[in-house]
């Protein structure tokens, strides 16, 4: 499934770059296909192939993530894709 992620937060890109990092793995595990850009410092949107969606959704309420959620008042807005 193809979802576009947009995430809203206090902070930098640096800040969650770090928080990239700690699910790279992870992230490479659940999809095949996954691009990031930063739109500002604070703003970030994902667009991904998800083959595993329980496991890559389980992401989202990981501690490491709810950390990053309280820590920089992250909003993640999350969009499911279909080819037209």
């Amino acid at each position: 499934m193809n979802i576009c992620v947009v995430s809203t937060f206090d902070g930098t890109k640096e800040d969650y770059l770090k928080l990239y990092e700690s699910f790279k793995d992870e992230i490479g595990k659940y999809t095949d296909g996954f691009e990031m850009g930063f739109v500002r410092d604070g703003k970030v949107i994902v667009v991904a192939n998800v083959t595993d969606e329980e496991k890559f959704y389980a992401i989202f309420d990981d501690p490491r993530s709810k950390e990053f959620d309280a820590k920089f008042n992250n909003i993640d807005e999350v969009y499911k894709l279909e080819k037209m």
